[in-house]
């Protein structure tokens, strides 16, 4: 280990590595937090510099286009490390009051000699007190280009804005894309009540002065309101609970399971729909639920979880989801597919989709879709249930599966209002599918979809 790596890192200096991380080296967002922000040992410090990270990520476009008002050298153009800078300077400066202009300035050009650019140590200052001192900055101008005043003033890509504005139209998009940059103040998280009841966890958390409400949609939800480390609460080390937004309850709750159901869950980690699920299973019966996905990460993840939360009847296999078992044909009374998709239902908690999602990279998708959900129509038992999940926004992806499992596969859709609360009726529900909406539902965005299997 290097002096550096031994060494505690400053915000600032966190800040500017996982930016880098992600930008130019294309590393997810919530690894790169994993890898860096242990190496800041003070709290305050970490906390700042998960502030400048996550702002800095998911205010990326507004702040380009305010950088290069002010740079003749665009950003695009610049080199990785003074862009980084910049950005998490001019973020500073424009969305964090309490830290003065000089400091944030003076830190960006120490940031600079430090990373070797000392001859564009000049230009970094000049850019960023020249944004300190603009009163106003010219956006564009929302009637004359929609499309370019919703990207920066929401920092969502021009590509996102385009199908959004096609697929939900004007006044939806614009609830989604403000949703996307709304501090979440409250978690959501799930009672495991085969370990202790729903009553009981709330009166452990509340005797820790944790403020709870019960959850909006889901019976054994609660939210939890600003929760910095929810692994050190009452009850998660004993498994009482897991952490999943209530989005993702609807999927298991749209399944109706009454006991003694064998359940195929098909692309399984991180497992809050398979403990869920096994959770529902134990207090009610003696089924079983298989939790299923690709690599030895994921597998170790579900194999983690399942212990944490102490439950016995779910087994944990490395398997590809594309690949036919041929051995579980018909074997399941209840498969959930809740497949890969583009992400862009949560795009609050990973600002980095936005950045590196395309429309080929969702047509790719869409095709990858389908292979798993053909495989799955043929793991359910006749007469039994096949619900399909994602957590995107895209119409092509989540209709287009719903189309395919409907038109090609010959399932039945099924209506959803005797399995969700009322409050997520809507006019789709009785036809089998939701679409959970951020900035309509007080949820991620969420699809799902019941359907039946016909009998011989």
């Amino acid at each position: 280990m290097t002096t550096e790596e031994k060494r505690s890192l400053t915000a600032r200096e966190a800040a500017v590595k996982m930016l880098l991380a992600v930008c130019k080296d294309k590393q997810f967002s919530h690894v790169v937090k994993g890898k860096y922000l242990d190496k800041i040992e003070e709290k305050r410090e970490r906390a700042l510099a998960t502030r400048l990270f996550e702002g800095s990520l998911e205010r990326m476009i507004e702040l380009d286009y305010i950088i290069d008002r002010f740079s003749k050298t665009p950003v695009r153009k610049m080199k990785p490390a003074i862009a980084a800078i910049l950005r998490m300077t001019v973020y500073q400066l424009r969305f964090m009051d309490k830290i003065p202009a000089g400091a944030a300035c003076n830190e960006a050009v120490k940031l600079a000699k430090k990373y070797g650019f000392s001859g564009l140590s000049g230009f970094v200052n000049g850019v960023a007190r020249s944004v300190a001192r603009a009163e106003e900055i010219p956006y564009p101008d929302a009637e004359k280009d929609r499309v370019a005043y919703l990207s920066v003033k929401y920092s969502v890509t021009s590509t996102i804005v385009e199908q959004m504005l096609a697929q939900y139209g004007a006044e939806i998009s614009e609830r989604i894309f403000a949703s996307f940059l709304q501090q979440e103040e409250s978690i959501s998280i799930r009672c495991m009540t085969h370990v202790i009841p729903t009553n009981e966890v709330k009166k452990r958390l509340s005797e820790a002065d944790v403020t709870i409400e019960s959850g909006y949609y889901s019976a054994d939800a609660l939210r939890l309101t600003r929760i910095d480390s929810p692994e050190r609460l009452p009850g998660f080390s004993e498994g009482a609970f897991y952490i999943q937004d209530e989005s993702s309850m609807q999927a298991v709750l749209a399944a109706g399971l009454t006991g003694d159901e064998r359940v195929l869950d098909l692309c399984a980690a991180p497992g809050g729909k398979s403990l869920m699920a096994a959770d529902i299973l134990t207090v009610s019966g003696n089924g079983t639920v298989e939790a299923r996905d690709l690599t030895d990460a994921k597998v170790a993840l579900l194999n983690e979880n399942k212990a944490r939360c102490h439950i016995n009847n779910v087994t944990v296999r490395r398997a590809d989801a594309t690949v036919f078992r041929k051995e579980d044909e018909e074997a399941y009374d209840v498969v959930l597919a809740d497949v890969p998709c583009s992400g862009l239902g949560i795009i609050g908690k990973k600002p980095d989709i936005k950045m590196f999602m395309t429309t080929d990279q969702e047509a790719e998708l869409c095709v990858l879709q389908k292979k798993i959900l053909g495989n799955a129509v043929r793991y359910v038992k006749p007469g039994g249930v096949l619900v399909f999940s994602t957590c995107t926004l895209n119409k092509d992806e989540n209709m287009g599966g719903y189309e395919f499992l409907k038109k090609e596969c010959g399932l039945q859709p099924e209506s959803l209002e005797q399995f969700l609360s009322k409050e997520l009726w809507t006019d789709s529900t009785k036809d089998g599918y939701l679409q959970l909406i951020p900035g309509v539902h007080k949820t991620d965005g969420f699809f799902v979809a019941r359907f039946r299997k016909g009998k011989r």
